[in-house]
């Protein structure tokens, strides 16, 4: 299954909420890494996190079935690709992804 197979079945899941809270948080460490290295570059990238964690908390706010709640499941990862590209920050993206994921993963696996 590939990483937008996951984040799509995840999103139509009860674990959603704790898949964008764990998205944004995962952003926003990124935005503040960023930050302390000071580039033009990084501004950039810094304001595409900004950008990707305002929809975020946008899609945690409703289900995209009424306008200004948020996007609909199957256009929210595109979004965030464009907010992403529009600074240079698809990695970011990426990262935060896989954190989110994983930190889904670690939380649904039995404790020894």
């Amino acid at each position: 299954m590939s990483v937008q197979n996951d984040v799509r079945s995840v999103l139509g899941s009860p674990l959603r909420e704790t898949f964008l809270q764990a998205l944004g948080s995962h952003l926003g460490y990124s935005a503040r890494l960023i930050f302390t290295e000071g580039s033009q570059e990084g501004l950039e990238q810094a304001r595409a996190c900004n950008e990707m964690m305002i929809v975020i908390w946008a899609q945690l706010s409703g289900s995209g079935a009424v306008p200004g709640e948020g996007y609909p499941n199957d256009v929210f990862l595109q979004v965030l690709r464009e907010k992403a590209d529009a600074g240079g920050a698809r990695h970011h993206l990426r990262d935060a992804v896989e954190g989110a994921l994983g930190f889904l993963d670690r939380r649904q696996a039995p404790e020894a």
